[in-house]
């Protein structure tokens, strides 16, 4: 049996500790989708347990998942870098490929989406730290949303869904925790040795 506490119970280990498994939280999730390419896709607390003798953070409860092809991932993974690099082009370009947009959208809905994907991307795009005590994104990009809603000519890609949720409830997790997670760094150590693997 898998050892370990809830994630939710340990919001009263001093802050070395929580940014450690806000750390390991986000290592994980991109574990799961640059390398395995299969994501066990509901970011309940519960379904994450942290063992404290061994620093560790395990995931629990397989009932949710999704498989990514290769293609998808690539796509995916070069969207978050340009987003890191606050390359709004990029971004733009991206979102045309991978079917975000249709090419037919007002400004409105172009700026919202680019803005939208930048402010996801935030975590990746500064060095050092990220003080998730400090920020919530899934409350800043409210306003975007309903933007979207109201302009979208077309739906995003299927896999979207899913991911976004994982990917929001990681962040959210680590907003619940008060984490200092250096994103930044996480997110480049992964798309190196994504790199790396692939021969770039």
């Amino acid at each position: 049996m898998t050892a370990g506490h809830p994630i939710d119970y340990t919001r009263d280990l001093s802050q070395e500790k929580r940014d450690l498994i806000g750390t390991q939280l986000l290592r994980l999730t991109l574990e799961e989708l640059f390398f395995w390419r299969f994501m066990q896709t509901d970011p309940n607390w519960s379904n994450y347990l942290y063992c404290e003798s061994l620093d560790q953070v395990s995931l629990i409860d397989f009932g949710a998942c999704r498989e990514f092809g290769p293609e998808f991932r690539d796509a995916y993974v070069g969207a978050v870098h340009a987003c890191s690099t606050k390359d709004r082009e990029k971004v733009h370009e991206t979102s045309l490929a991978m079917g975000f947009l249709c090419g037919d959208e007002v400004p409105e809905m172009i700026n919202a989406h680019v803005d939208a994907a930048l402010l996801i991307g935030e975590p990746f795009a500064k060095p050092g730290p990220f003080d998730f005590r400090e920020q919530d994104i899934t409350e800043d990009i409210k306003h975007l949303t309903q933007i979207m809603l109201k302009h979208r000519l077309s739906p995003p890609p299927d896999e979207i869904y899913s991911l976004h949720r994982k990917l929001a409830g990681t962040f959210q997790t680590c907003v619940h925790l008060g984490a200092r997670v250096d994103c930044h760094r996480v997110f480049n150590e992964a798309y190196e040795r994504l790199a790396r693997q692939q021969g770039r």
